[in-house]
């Protein structure tokens, strides 16, 4: 049997303490449930924002999705730095990710859905930025046999 030094001892320490560290920062900021009440208004303050341009990159799925728009168009999608294969590019813009928590919201409303058996477990929790209402961050966990998702806006920039 091997007998762990206190230098490995120390290392499993400071990994531990670094991993508590990034998780305290990770939850710190404030996120509430997700409702429809909330999709709507901010969905609503980013149509008034009348934000047409604007270059974004998100984690998604374990994936890094940067895009970028241009009057309202999805002119580049690069998922992991290759371009998407997708046909429908506008679910990768803002409006697409308020489209896909709208059918979050279906799915853990829906009895026969696809959270059926593990439906009162699940919890999604969500921030918009308070001024623009877009998508900042999106968490949901539970829901028996489903995986998790989220989403992590990474960084968004006006054009």
């Amino acid at each position: 049997m091997k007998i762990v030094s206190s230098r490995h001892l120390l290392i499993m320490f400071g990994a531990f303490a670094v991993g508590l560290i990034a998780a305290f920062f990770w939850v710190r900021i404030p996120m509430t449930a997700l409702t429809p009440e909330c999709l709507a208004a901010a969905r609503a303050k980013w149509d008034r924002a009348g934000i047409q341009s604007y270059d974004a990159s998100y984690l998604m799925h374990g994936s890094a999705y940067d895009v970028k728009v241009r009057d309202g168009i999805v002119m580049e999608v690069l998922v992991d730095g290759r371009p998407a294969t997708s046909a429908d590019v506008r679910s990768y813009s803002m409006p697409g990710l308020f489209d896909l928590l709208e059918l979050e919201l279906e799915n853990m409303s829906d009895p026969n859905g696809p959270f059926r058996f593990g439906l009162d477990t699940v919890v999604a929790r969500v921030r918009f930025h308070p001024e623009y209402g877009y998508v900042e961050r999106y968490l949901r966990s539970g829901g028996g046999q489903h995986r998790g998702a989220s989403v992590e806006l990474t960084a968004f920039v006006r054009r």
